[in-house]
């Protein structure tokens, strides 16, 4: 990816962001959007605290067992990052 590129994603991705929260706004009102909003926030809060709790538990056991967690580390991250992508708007 060019550098020159970074900028312009940086100030492109908020921008469609808005755009489409007023498009959606627009078409289906301001509280379902809002709401939408929530509950989006609210299963990514959610799945942060019961997956990320049983992954950690299964991280534990791997290394209980002597081995590695390799594959449990990387379930846990991208439990992480989908949990995070939920609870930002957008």
């Amino acid at each position: 990816m060019p550098l020159a590129l970074i900028p312009f994603l940086l100030l492109a991705v908020p921008v469609t962001e808005i755009t489409l929260f007023i498009m959606v706004g627009k078409s289906i009102g301001i509280l379902p959007t809002i709401a939408i909003v929530l509950a989006t926030a609210i299963a990514g809060s959610l799945l942060l605290r019961y997956q990320g709790i049983s992954t950690l538990m299964a991280i534990r056991q791997e290394f209980n067992a002597g081995r590695v967690p390799g594959n449990e580390l990387a379930n846990g991250a991208m439990i992480v990052i989908a949990g995070l992508l939920l609870l930002t708007p957008g």
